[in-house]
């Protein structure tokens, strides 16, 4: 295969084709069925709502289990299978009558489905695939399902205005088993030594080895583990409890709420040109530093939101913690390869799952408690300040754990070249 591009692009093109898709079934498309669901049936929005709340739950823990076997056998057969179970289910969602089995369905079914094909099953695999550019495959693989909110919104909005929800989670089933399956399971490959290749397209192997890095249990033990995990909570925590408020915000501060959500809409865009600078710049300086400038910058977001809220303002925030906050995706994988190295990637990023979801689930809760309590200022100062430690937090320098190579300078001519 010398001389064509480098068959990781490939994949990485594939699964980002596959993220805008799970995603987009899996997560955008349940808020536009609250209305018509409540409409047809009179369920009330609290009880659509814990469907959502019983994904969130079944993919974490179900993910705790996956990422050992990720490792160990590769992700192929996972993501195949969880684009099949994507698609039946939404399949199965188009004849549902009763709340229980719609609650049944979406929670275990999509949750099942999350797990097997959001991004930490699908970072595994460029972690696998790459070594010395996987800041720039990283940044590609979220660069494309940055898309997913703006593709999924219009057109799964427009199918059910137009054929109605039922017809619609039934076409958006097709898709997965007609698109994500076939690209899952004909494309993905486990790493690149399985093929006669080298991570990044190398002409001999280098450092980077399916056995380089570390073993789980002393990842569990590093300072580095728990300091970026410990950081990333914090992060989640602020970023969960701002996305779920800030179109209230906007309306109590006199924003029409269609106004509100169109501007707080324009997040999926802002993400792109901090995906897109990560990719240029991760690199060539600290992604370590990088990391902590990204939180800084969502806190002076939010301070410009809490002190400016005029128009001027609201676009200056979405922006500012949009861009910077759509960094911190690829700059979390790629973080995490080069503390942890390729041995026990998944496991590790598991593991570092169940602290971040319990700090994503906790901001809406402190959040919204604070604002009933003190108002709007106290809520979003709780959010800075939790942005700030975590920059203090990722910031701190920490030695790589026993076992660890640092990977040298690119030590070989390549293959083939990057996208």
């Amino acid at each position: 295969m010398r001389g064509r591009p480098f068959y990781g692009w490939t994949i990485v093109v594939a699964l980002g084709v596959t993220t805008i898709l799970s995603y987009g079934t899996n997560q955008y498309l349940f808020g536009l069925l609250v209305e018509p669901l409540s409409r047809e049936f009179g369920w009330d929005k609290t009880s659509i709502a814990l469907a959502y709340s019983g994904v969130v739950l079944v993919s974490g823990l179900a993910g705790l289990g996956l990422g050992p076997i990720v490792d160990r056998l590769g992700a192929r057969l996972l993501l195949a299978a969880g684009s099949l179970i994507n698609g039946l289910a939404l399949l199965a969602l188009a004849h549902v009558h009763g709340l229980a089995a719609f609650d049944l369905l979406w929670t275990f079914g999509f949750g099942l489905g999350s797990a097997l094909t959001f991004y930490p099953v699908t970072m595994t695999v460029v972690a696998n695939w790459f070594a010395l550019r996987r800041t720039q495959a990283f940044s590609l693989l979220s660069f494309m399902g940055a898309f997913s909110s703006t593709i999924t919104y219009p057109i799964a909005g427009v199918l059910i205005a137009r054929l109605g929800w039922r017809d619609a989670v039934a076409i958006l089933g097709a898709v997965q088993l007609i698109v994500a399956l076939p690209l899952h399971a004909l494309v993905v490959r486990r790493r690149p030594e399985d093929i006669g290749l080298h991570p990044d397209g190398a002409s001999s192997a280098g450092p980077s080895t399916p056995q380089s890095g570390i073993a789980y249990g002393v990842a569990m033990r590093s300072a580095a583990f728990w300091l970026l995990t410990i950081a990333l909570a914090l992060g989640a925590f602020a970023s969960t409890g701002m996305v779920l408020e800030q179109v209230a915000y906007l309306i109590a501060r006199g924003y029409a709420p269609a106004f509100a959500a169109t501007l707080v809409g324009l997040f999926g865009l802002a993400y792109l040109p901090g995906r897109a600078f990560i990719a240029w710049f991760g690199e060539r300086t600290s992604l370590a530093l990088l990391f902590a400038v990204a939180f800084a910058l969502q806190a002076v977001g939010v301070v410009v939101l809490l002190k400016a809220p005029s128009l001027p303002g609201v676009i200056a925030y979405v922006c500012t913690f949009g861009a910077a906050y759509g960094a911190t995706f690829p700059l979390r994988g790629a973080l995490m390869a080069q503390r942890f190295g390729r041995r026990s990637y998944g496991a590790i990023l598991a593991a570092q799952g169940v602290p971040v979801g319990i700090g994503a689930a906790l901001g809406p809760v402190v959040v919204g408690r604070l604002i009933d309590a003190l108002g709007y200022g106290a809520a979003f100062a709780a959010c800075i300040a939790a942005l700030v430690a975590a920059a203090a937090f990722v910031a701190v320098p920490v030695r790589a754990p026993r076992g660890l190579r640092a990977a040298p300078p690119y030590p070989s001519a390549y293959a083939g070249e990057g996208p």
